[in-house]
């Protein structure tokens, strides 16, 4: 039989990984909210019954990048500012278990969009949380 030709590598683990902002690294729980999606419009052609033309719209949905982290004491956490405009980029490396940079994610544009402290239960035991929503207006895929 045939050779593959693509290259077989292993998956890339998604629990090591850094947030930069600027010179400050951050660390988080969690972070989702990373893609990218184009809405598209669908022209049926007048006497053309096999298929139809498919063109690419102009964005109109926001992307919106969900951080959580446990709380911390002291003062609130940069992105507690809701409503405030981060200046420089935020990258995003995920690192392999020695931790070399495997993949990056450069995101600008960025606006702190909502902040909310995780539930408090009496019942059971656990960290307390605050998630943040921050909007970005492009990212970059490096690696």
């Amino acid at each position: 039989m045939g050779q593959s030709l693509l290259p077989v590598t292993d998956p890339i683990p998604g629990y090591r990984f850094n947030v930069f902002l600027n010179d400050m690294i951050m660390g988080f729980q969690k972070v989702s909210g990373i893609g990218s999606e184009m809405e598209t419009e669908v022209y049926r052609e007048g006497g053309l019954n096999t298929g139809v033309h498919v063109f690419p719209k102009a964005f109109e949905k926001e992307r919106t990048l969900r951080l959580e982290k446990g709380t911390c004491r002291g003062e609130g956490h940069l992105f507690c500012r809701v409503g405030a405009r981060l200046e420089g980029p935020l990258n995003l490396v995920v690192m392999d278990h020695q931790g070399n940079p495997l993949k990056s994610y450069l995101f600008t544009g960025l606006v702190v969009k909502a902040w909310e402290v995780g539930e408090l239960s009496a019942e059971q035991s656990g960290i307390l949380t605050d998630r943040f929503e921050v909007s970005y207006e492009s990212f970059v895929v490096n690696k």
